[in-house]
């Protein structure tokens, strides 16, 4: 490379000199001159081409495949992921329609089991009020037997009282005496 850029230079050296003397050479030499120069120019710019532009036209090329292939292969791979993404959205429509028919069902199945449960206290709560009023209407019927047993001998007492005098008293209890001796 410095090599060509340093004849390159040479050339154009050359060429300017010549252009200087112009006047004294004669117009076929100048145009031989022009001939060799131009020549050895395109030479030094077709090795230049050749020498580091080919392999770098080559590589520029091979980069440009590479990055079209990878272009490829990454709009393959997103088409890939959106028809994913497009099938899980369709599939993601019928989950949340599985999802609701499962939650309407567990909600109407824990309803049904609190109406169960409701009904099973209010059965429970009944059956212990039926129980306290049969227990406190016992007591009271026992209550009031036990006031009116407490009314009657009161009330025979009373009527005992009156018909008893003492003589007849004093007859009962010698009767009562003699009863227990035998």
């Amino acid at each position: 490379m410095r090599r060509l850029a340093l004849l390159l230079l040479f050339a154009c050296a050359a060429f300017a000199a010549e252009e200087g003397g112009a006047a004294k050479h004669e117009v076929g030499d100048q145009l031989l001159q022009k001939w060799i120069n131009f020549a050895i120019l395109a030479a030094g710019i077709g090795f230049l081409v050749v020498k580091v532009g080919g392999p770098a036209f080559r590589s520029k090329k091979q980069e440009i495949l590479d990055g079209l292939a990878e272009g490829t292969r990454r709009a393959e791979a997103a088409a890939e992921k959106a028809a994913e993404i497009d099938r899980r959205m369709a599939g993601l429509q019928s989950e949340v329609a599985v999802l609701r028919e499962k939650a309407n069902t567990e909600m109407t199945a824990e309803a049904g089991r609190l109406r169960r449960e409701t009904a099973e206290h209010i059965a429970k709560v009944e059956h212990s009020a039926e129980l306290d009023i049969a227990s406190a209407a016992k007591a009271a019927r026992l209550e009031l037997k036990g006031y009116v047993a407490d009314l009657a001998l009161d009330l025979a007492r009373r009527k005992v009282s009156a018909k008893i005098d003492d003589a007849t008293q004093a007859a009962l209890v010698d009767r009562f005496a003699r009863g227990l001796n035998n």
